[in-house]
């Protein structure tokens, strides 16, 4: 069997079968075209359709290939991470100079490719990855050393632990899909992502209150904090950091869709809540 006979014989989408096929081949895609008539060797073959059955279940092509790109930059992951999204990219933006000679922590951190991504891009005095997940820091280690980032890994649960060192800059993207609609969303997220990555609670909110309490002590004043959160929710995210942070801005994609909420502590708000 040709190439060409190959990918026709996948009962996958197309662009799918062509992605497996040039990992299995280890040629980038784009040179497929150009290969159609070449032989496939037998163990080849079975190893595309391997990956194709697995792909039918709906298995992210991330997860079967095990790894995704992300600010221009490759990152492991498994099932036990979220994969990396082009929609995240904006608060990695926007931190960059924030985090110039910074301590940043990154929590909720999954993969690591906020953290991780900001460190490569930016002077950072010192990175910190932070999970409940120890499977999840395993791989933002993985991907720490791939390049060459130095950090710190801690295992705790926000919503229960306090924050155990200073930082000046604080950037997360917490569970904040409600609990209901994560039956609605596609199978390869619903059934394949992590549910504790996902799920905010029963509005999508229960996450950020703390987060931003938590942070707010973490921070000196003048110290940054930037969370994802989703279309929706920029004015009630908005709202919570309030009495904790002033210079509160909502950031946009280039759809015009609510990504990100930051804002700058306040010496004069800590008064108020201490």
């Amino acid at each position: 069997m040709v190439i060409r006979q190959l990918l026709a014989s996948a009962e996958i989408d197309r662009l799918d079968a062509e992605v497996l096929l040039s990992h299995v081949l280890g040629v980038p895609r784009e040179k497929l075209l150009f290969l159609y008539s070449e032989p496939v060797p037998d163990a080849v073959q079975a190893a595309f359709v391997r990956l194709c059955e697995k792909r039918k279940t709906g298995c992210p092509l991330s997860y079967i290939l095990g790894e995704k790109e992300f600010y221009s930059l490759p990152f492991f992951v498994n099932e036990h991470t979220l994969i990396p999204r082009p929609d995240t990219e904006l608060l990695v933006e926007w931190a960059i100079e924030k985090a110039k000679g910074a301590r940043v922590l990154d929590l909720c951190s999954g993969s690591g490719c906020i953290g991780i991504a900001v460190a490569k891009n930016a002077p950072v005095r010192s990175l910190t990855l932070a999970d409940i997940s120890k499977e999840a820091l395993e791989v933002s280690k993985r991907n720490a050393a791939r390049h060459g980032v130095e950090a710190e890994f801690i295992e705790t649960d926000i919503l229960k632990d306090d924050l155990s060192a200073s930082f000046d800059l604080i950037l997360s993207n917490p569970p904040y899909i409600e609990t209901d609609v994560i039956q609605t969303l596609e199978k390869d997220v619903r059934d394949f992502e992590p549910l504790s990555a996902l799920d905010g609670g029963n509005d999508g909110l229960g996450f950020y209150p703390v987060i931003a309490e938590k942070a707010f002590r973490a921070l000196p004043e003048g110290g940054w904090l930037g969370l994802e959160i989703g279309y929706n929710q920029g004015a009630a995210v908005s709202a919570i950091l309030a009495p904790y942070f002033e210079n509160i801005r909502i950031l946009y994609d280039l759809g015009g869709n609510a990504r990100c909420v930051v804002g700058r502590k306040s010496v004069i708000k800590f008064d108020k809540v201490k």
